[in-house]
């Protein structure tokens, strides 16, 4: 659709740019728009970092409930599809102890760039702490990163890190934009889910 404007022709940066800016309000206001429970403690602070094409992510945010009922969403790991839509598939290949290997494929979409996400994570589960790398290589040449929960008063404040090469050819500012966006995204279905799941057990008043 075509714009009648009788100011100066805008050139075609300045319209990419503008398409751009247009494109991170409209994310914005997607991602403000989901309906979260009034329980949710805080929204997620999320930074995105690069040096020589590793990436890092860093992100705080806290929910209402207790740190056993984050880390059960967490640890969920066959039903996650079902509460994080970009992950069409996540299978546990392998779980010994506080050792679990899961599989997952997903889809990572931004502007015009779509990408097919293949992952096999190790993940280890320690006390307060969930750290898991990938080790089959295919969609990034490293990947590791942790979730660390820490309860205070029955509600829980959670640290999500993560460090990403890919193995794929994309511009700087399109990977750090998808990170940002996805972390984001990934954390208020989070919320989401764990107030959910509090309620149907009825571990939250």
């Amino acid at each position: 659709m075509h714009r009648h404007n009788n100011g100066p022709r805008r050139t075609a940066a300045g319209e990419r740019r503008s398409a751009r800016q247009l494109f991170v309000t409209a994310t914005l206001i997607l991602s403000a728009g989901l309906t979260l429970p009034a329980s949710v403690a805080s929204g997620p602070h999320v930074i995105v970092g690069e040096r020589g094409g590793v990436y890092t992510v860093e992100a705080t945010f806290g929910v209402s409930q207790p740190a056993s009922s984050a880390r059960a969403v967490l640890t969920d790991y066959e039903d996650i599809p079902r509460f994080m839509p970009d992950v069409r598939r996540s299978t546990v290949l392998e779980q010994v102890g506080g050792r679990t290997v899961v599989e997952q494929e997903a889809v990572a979409r931004v502007m015009m760039f779509s990408k097919r996400i293949h992952l096999v994570l190790e993940v280890h589960e320690e006390s307060g702490t969930i750290r898991f790398r990938d080790r089959c290589g295919t969609s990034f040449a490293h990947y590791e990163g942790s979730w660390t929960l820490t309860e205070r008063h029955g509600e829980t404040s959670i640290a999500y890190q993560l460090t990403a090469q890919p193995s794929f050819d994309v511009p700087e500012f399109l990977v750090k934009r998808l990170l940002k966006r996805d972390a984001t995204q990934m954390i208020a279905s989070l919320q989401a889910e764990i107030a959910a799941r509090s309620r149907r057990t009825g571990s939250q008043p």
